[in-house]
């Protein structure tokens, strides 16, 4: 069993007892030293062994014999039922197959109990190798590799890798609908003022734009606003998607939340089209 000896511990993991669904090419990246705890970790914790591949970012792990699920700390994957999940899922296996591997944990796991950490297959840095090649984003979580990981995913955006080229899904929408303002943290309490939380999206074209199966969505796995059946924005027109209740029209939209969906530490907002193309991304940090 893990037995946490600092922040930050370092346990070595043993071959696959069975090889992870999959394969896909990731770059590689040059791992920092071994933190000091490295050896005394390594005693405390016994074998470690790579069960099987999850999602594109947490796979199972056998530690001193008791099954633990470990979740890459500081990214996001597309969940399996969505667009590039089961690309990122095939990509992680094939990093984590070609081992040597290593895991950097944190001393306390998630709310679901998951190990969280990073992943090293011999000097590959796996959670960033993901970042680089597309097949994850970075989430805004505080971890010591935050801004390393923020510039690599803002490059793998700006050069159109992986789930962030403009077909990643299939042919892209023509409308031109885009993300161009974010108010995450209104006055006061965010849960007093649900409403005063909102994305503002404009048709920049001139042309109609039709936002049936288009979605809006953060960093994380939970939130998806998912816009109605007959949602058109005319040229030049913009709405607010609110996060609280309301009556849709005059320029509003409403989420139908009862807590807040942005971050106001940080956060990502995604626009997708019907097909799941990113076709607006705006991020801020706290």
């Amino acid at each position: 069993m893990l037995r946490p000896l600092a922040p930050l511990v370092l346990l070595a993991l043993s071959a696959p007892a069975c090889s992870p669904t999959g394969t896909g090419p990731v770059a590689t990246n040059t791992a920092p030293a071994a933190a000091s705890v490295t050896s005394a970790a390594e005693a405390e914790t016994g074998a470690v062994t790579l069960l099987r591949v999850v999602d594109g970012d947490s796979f199972l792990a056998s530690l001193d014999g008791v099954e633990s699920e470990v979740r890459l700390l500081g990214i996001n994957a597309p969940e399996q039922d969505e667009c590039f999940g089961d690309r990122a899922r095939e990509a992680l296996g094939a990093r984590l197959e070609a081992g040597p591997l290593q895991l950097e944990a944190e001393a306390e796991p998630d709310q679901f109990g998951r190990l969280l950490a990073y992943a090293y297959a011999g000097e590959t840095l796996v959670n960033l190798a993901l970042l680089e090649n597309g097949f994850a984003l970075a989430l805004q979580s505080d971890h010591p590799r935050l801004a390393e990981f923020l510039r690599a995913d803002d490059r793998a955006y700006s050069n159109g890798i992986g789930l962030w080229a403009a077909d990643a899904c299939g042919a892209p929408s023509m409308d031109p609908v885009t993300l161009i303002a974010l108010e995450p943290d209104p006055p006061g309490r965010d849960e007093d003022d649900l409403n005063g939380e909102w994305v503002l999206l404009a048709n920049r074209g001139e042309q109609d734009a039709y936002l049936t199966g288009w979605v809006l969505r953060d960093e994380s796995s939970e939130h998806r606003y998912h816009f109605a059946a007959g949602t058109v924005l005319r040229p030049g027109e913009q709405v607010r998607v609110h996060t609280g209740s309301g009556a849709d029209g005059e320029g509003s939209l409403y989420w139908g939340k009862d807590r807040p969906v942005w971050n106001n530490g940080g956060d990502t907002a995604l626009l997708l089209d019907p097909r799941g193309n990113v076709a607006g991304r705006l991020r801020y940090s706290g």
